[in-house]
């Protein structure tokens, strides 16, 4: 199958600072998860916290298909994690799978990794781990943002599934050894933000003032693509397609024309050595969460 999976952000919310789509029509959803499909995609990624993405999902997947399902759980805004919230998260759990229209799915991942580490998380890994253990779910993990939640992530828990950032502007999980790690654990990889939420496809003069500490390291990377011959969303699939320990590339789209394109991109081999000098350091730039806009 693909390496691509399919995000669904964009199916429930207004996801994206390049999206001029707005929310994914209902019908563009069907004939997305259609295509996607049909061409070897077999993996879709989603949350209870993405609007009503799952039951869009559950509603539009024709259920003749293998789907893959990752979801995830909600927040947990106690400073204390007790027993209401272990009910919470196998309540939405359930509701997960009513709005998938599931008995189980492939993957089910803590939203919020900082939940683990508060006093009792691990209360909600057992949970997981119960789910698991009854078959309602093939693989439990986290969704995390930055090294500091992988180390302690792996120091703590067993976990079969991990979901994190990288992209050319962003490698410090590879640079830094850690996907090697990761990988290393047996642990599946799933990448997100591959295209920086779509900063790495926007032309250069429509980038908010924001970036301006990083427009020369975003001219360096279109500048590759042009040596390249490559477009920006060749090159920056590429990269991440290069990297051996990554299992799954999540890529969210709004039409069928765009998920086209992603799938008809050119596929390319690329030493990944040669691009670190794009890599951005600053979490201010490379994580969406802080982006002050």
């Amino acid at each position: 199958m693909s390496k691509l999976a399919l995000g669904t952000a964009q199916f429930g919310l207004d996801y994206g600072i390049s999206n001029a789509y707005g929310k994914t029509d209902r019908q563009d959803v069907n004939q997305i998860l259609e295509y996607a499909y049909n061409h070897n995609i077999d993996t879709i990624d989603t949350a209870i916290l993405y609007g009503n993405a799952e039951s869009i999902v559950g509603g539009s997947i024709n259920n003749s298909h293998s789907w893959n399902i990752v979801t995830k759980t909600p927040y947990f805004s106690n400073d204390c994690i007790d027993k209401t919230c272990v009910k919470k998260l196998r309540e939405s759990f359930k509701k997960s799978l009513l709005n998938l229209g599931k008995k189980n799915i492939y993957g089910l991942l803590i939203h919020s990794c900082d939940d683990l580490f508060k006093p009792g998380g691990s209360l909600l890994f057992k949970e997981m781990k119960a789910l698991k253990s009854i078959g309602l779910v093939e693989k439990i993990g986290v969704s995390v943002y930055n090294s500091r939640q992988v180390e302690m992530t792996l120091d703590k828990f067993d976990i079969d599934l991990i979901q994190l950032p990288i992209n050319i502007l962003d490698q410090n999980l590879l640079i830094d050894g850690w996907l090697k790690k990761i990988k290393e654990k047996g642990i599946e990889i799933h990448a997100r933000s591959v295209f920086l939420q779509g900063v790495l496809l926007m032309p250069r003069h429509t980038l908010p003032a924001y970036f301006s500490d990083i427009y020369n390291n975003i001219e360096d990377f279109i500048g590759h693509a042009h040596k390249l011959s490559l477009s920006c969303a060749e090159l920056a699939l590429g990269f991440v397609q290069n990297i051996d320990e990554i299992d799954k590339i999540i890529v969210g789209v709004n039409t069928i024309n765009q998920l086209r394109e992603i799938i008809e991109a050119k596929q390319v081999d690329l030493d990944i050595i040669e691009f670190r000098r794009i890599s951005v350091n600053d979490p201010n730039y490379t994580n969406p969460s802080l982006w002050k806009l």
